[in-house]
């Protein structure tokens, strides 16, 4: 069996960590409806979030302070390992790091950074940062080790995906209370969770 999980809501506090970005930009005079406005702005843009594209946009309503906003977003970036969700480490009390594999969407090095950062790298057996459609990995995953899939995600449109192209793939839809994802609706997921406290029982069955 391969365990899939996505990394941001999914594992890791994305909201949280972006709540501390906006602190940062409130300390240098943005208000809040400006900060989120530019992080809008820059998912659109980029389909993702880059600290220095985000920089860039938030600039052109006024001007700051680059450096300082720099080094407390790069501080914040490294200290990830405060933003992994609980229940994550109970999951880890019943899946076994040789099934365990990190697939994330990211187009940038903040990406990678915060995976390296948040001390969760030696957990999985392997760790995959793509820029494609998250159902072009899973299937050649499914391709590569011919086992059993499972695949824990918040996106509703990359379950979806993952459902058309590779069906055997059991897959489990996590709504965390904050997440990007959350009203946003399955209409293919096997499960939908709250957390990773309660799926060993589901994944014992899974592995019989």
């Amino acid at each position: 069996m391969k365990i899939v999980l996505d990394f941001d809501d999914t594992i890791f506090n994305t909201f949280l960590l972006m709540q501390e970005f906006r602190k940062i930009f409130n300390s240098l005079g943005f208000t809040n409806d400006e900060f989120w406005g530019a992080y809008r702005q820059c998912k659109k843009d980029i389909n993702d979030f880059d600290p220095d594209i985000f920089s860039d946009i938030i600039e052109k309503i006024r001007p700051y302070d680059r450096n300082q906003a720099k080094d407390g977003m790069q501080s914040l970036t490294e200290s990830s390992s405060d933003f992994i969700f609980s229940d994550f480490f109970c999951f880890l009390s019943f899946a076994k790091k040789e099934e365990l594999i990190l697939l994330s969407y990211g187009l940038s090095d903040f990406q990678k950074n915060k995976i390296e950062k948040s001390g969760i790298v030696p957990y999985f057996s392997e760790i995959i940062v793509t820029a494609r459609d998250k159902a072009d990995d899973i299937e050649e995953i499914h391709k590569k080790h011919k086992e059993n899939i499972i695949l824990i995600e918040d996106k509703a449109e990359s379950i979806d995906n993952v459902k058309r192209r590779v069906p055997e793939v059991t897959t489990m839809k996590i709504i965390r209370p904050q997440g990007g994802h959350i009203k946003k609706k399955s209409e293919l997921t096997n499960y939908i969770i709250q957390d990773l406290f309660k799926l060993e029982d589901i994944i014992n069955k899974l592995r019989e």
